[in-house]
């Protein structure tokens, strides 16, 4: 699989939904003043607005990645000039704790430094600044001599590094991956972020472009609507249609003899879209509320296709989980319009 994670940052409420999400790719998710999600930071509905240069969301990865793919729309958010400290950069990449390959911001150009501190190279035209979006893409491979970096903005290619050493431990890879504000104390924001490697087929190996993503939520029954319950109404998607979060235990439904399953209608995409649908990730948010072991998986109706997601073993609280889906499950070809806005997402129960 080439294309490991998107977000566009619309489905948390607070720091809680973005500390309670997981997936194949995502081993844990910390955070330090940075979780703060509000339209006023997106560009495509909610974004995430990061405190300072010391404030980072963080994903720590289950695989390592020697070649790394990632995308994000990115805005200066506070008025001032980001200037070069040691160390801190909004946007960073880590093998374990210690800083292999970093971004800071300076000016309105983005630089490379290797986590030694050495400077590799400099942007020419990323244009960040103060309250407009640029859509930056990296793509670096991580060796001691023969490392590459290239950057673009909006598309353009901005700097293209090759034959560098962007290895700073032992290991030619990494497996963490932080969002910051820039040095002088100054907020970024984020949104429609994306990640790939170069396993697997095109177009999902390589640079995306300046992507969009949208959540689609609930807006009706799906195929399978009868084996679950409801409170405080019959089992329905009004108890799961929550924006911009879930509400927990105020609003959900439940089931509980194994293979129940429950699936909702999507709203539709925003139309037209006539764009390439690069995936699709399907998401719920589950607990039990029980002694004993309990698991469920992430269940994707595409057609007359049942797809589902890895394992999830419960926990008395609640946790997010998601699959991605780079093709139609239905057919293998590339999602159309018409496929996502017939497909039904929900939860089947396995043990």
């Amino acid at each position: 699989m080439a294309l490991l994670w998107f977000d566009g940052f619309e489905s948390y409420a607070d720091a809680a939904d973005f500390l309670a999400l997981s997936s194949s790719v995502i081993d844990s998710i910390w955070h330090y003043n940075f979780a703060v999600f509000h339209t006023a930071y997106g560009r495509n509905g909610r974004g995430v607005r990061t405190a300072d240069s010391n404030s980072p969301g963080e994903w720590t990865l289950k695989d390592n990645y020697t070649t790394f793919i990632f995308g994000a729309a990115v805005r200066q958010y506070e008025a001032g000039t980001p200037s070069y400290s040691v160390g801190t950069g909004p946007i960073r990449f880590y093998d374990g704790s210690t800083i292999q390959l970093y971004f800071p911001h300076v000016g309105t150009e983005l630089q490379v430094r290797n986590g030694d501190n050495t400077l590799l190279g400099t942007t020419s035209g990323a244009q960040l600044s103060y309250l407009t979006w640029r859509y930056i893409e990296i793509k670096f491979t991580i060796d001691g001599s023969s490392g590459s970096v290239e950057i673009r903005s909006n598309g353009n290619t901005v700097l293209n590094l090759t034959s560098q050493d962007t290895q700073n431990t032992v290991n030619a890879y990494i497996n963490k991956v932080h969002l910051n504000g820039s040095h002088s104390g100054l907020q970024m924001n984020y949104d429609d972020m994306y990640w790939c490697d170069i396993t697997g087929d095109a177009p999902h190996n390589d640079f995306l472009g300046d992507v969009r993503i949208d959540v689609l939520r609930p807006d009706g029954e799906g195929n399978y609507k009868t084996n679950f319950a409801g409170s405080p109404d019959v089992s329905s998607n009004l108890n799961v249609d929550e924006s911009p979060g879930p509400d927990d235990d105020t609003t959900y439904n439940y089931g509980s003899d194994v293979a129940d399953k429950d699936t909702y209608t999507l709203d539709a995409l925003p139309a037209p879209s006539l764009t390439t649908i690069y995936g699709v990730k399907s998401q719920i948010t589950v607990r039990k509320t029980d002694a004993g072991a309990r698991e469920v998986k992430v269940l994707t109706r595409a057609g007359t296709t049942d797809a589902l997601g890895d394992t999830v073993s419960l926990s008395d609280t609640y946790t997010t989980h998601a699959k991605i889906y780079e093709d139609n499950p239905d057919d293998s070809a590339a999602w159309e319009d018409a496929d996502v806005n017939a497909m039904e997402v929900g939860v089947e129960i396995t043990v």
